[in-house]
């Protein structure tokens, strides 16, 4: 049986840095999904280990996206259409040491030393509860859970939240193991969209 790290190899070796005509209709489909998302009047989250409820009397919606690498699924025509309307807030990811922290979409944007463009913005907004996180992915396990890059910065960065979003993994390629790779703390889709089948 392959191993996650094998599988995650194979599929860093099968990326591609062309620009394709196809991220356009995976930004649309993505576009649409968040514009007919109905987000639930309650939050439900775990409190030393018994159910508890967070009612939602937030006025608009809060998006996490992220700013692409060459070689995955754009994301600035959903950024910008985003920002146009007042029915949404945008966050994008600032990497921080081993994790990530999550700042509003502000420009000017600098690139990181992972060649990924940032905000300047250092405000971390710690309390905000994120409606839709829209996150890229290598590919996933059978069971829809996220194969990342190897940083594990989402895997952190989501151990820190009370609330878990609606999650939207993309990829330019689908790529699907028929295994179970990944360990209890990797985060797992609610859809998964790909510019290919």
């Amino acid at each position: 049986m392959q191993t996650k790290a094998e599988f995650r190899d194979f599929l860093k070796s099968k990326r591609t840095h062309a620009f394709c005509m196809r991220d356009t209709i995976v930004m649309q489909k993505i576009f649409s999904f968040i514009a007919t998302y109905k987000r639930p009047k309650a939050y439900k989250y775990y409190r030393h280990n018994r159910l508890s409820y967070y009612q939602n009397i937030k006025p608009f919606y809060n998006i996490l996206l992220y700013n692409a690498l060459e070689s995955e699924v754009k994301t600035h025509t959903i950024i910008a259409s985003l920002l146009r309307n007042k029915k949404y807030q945008v966050f994008i990811p600032k990497v921080e040491k081993v994790s990530f922290k999550m700042v509003k979409y502000r420009l000017p944007l600098v690139k990181n030393k992972f060649n990924i463009k940032e905000s300047l913005c250092s405000k971390n907004s710690y309390n905000v509860i994120v409606d839709i996180a829209v996150i890229p992915v290598l590919g996933v396990d059978k069971n829809l859970k996220r194969i990342g890059f190897g940083k594990g910065m989402y895997d952190k960065f989501y151990a820190t939240l009370r609330i878990k979003p609606y999650n939207i993994f993309v990829s330019r390629v689908s790529h699907i193991s028929e295994f179970a790779l990944c360990d209890w703390y990797d985060i797992m889709a609610d859809i998964y969209v790909s510019s290919y089948p």
